[in-house]
């Protein structure tokens, strides 16, 4: 458990300090995660919440690799499209 959270603690941490790159997405991933999967099955809030909680885990790396490549790779499609034809 100590690890799980500990993973958790430190994709946040991730998040925030590289906020301008990328690091939004993976807060949004994480949010989204955790929508996505509390309104799932399960019994009980607690089985509900641990889905949320393991969804979110699961949307951050994808939010903030998603972030990532758009903060790196969007400059270069741009100057590709406003490029000049030779």
């Amino acid at each position: 458990m100590i690890l799980i959270v500990g993973a958790f603690v430190g994709m946040i941490v991730l998040s925030v300090i590289g906020f301008n790159y990328g690091g939004a997405g993976g807060l949004i991933g994480g949010a989204l995660g955790f929508l996505l999967r509390v309104g799932g099955r399960g019994i009980d809030w607690s089985e509900r919440l641990g889905n949320a909680f393991i969804g979110a885990i699961m949307g951050m790396p994808l939010g903030f690799l998603a972030g990532g490549v758009y903060y790196f790779a969007s400059p270069q499609i741009l100057a590709l499209i406003d490029a000049p034809p030779q």
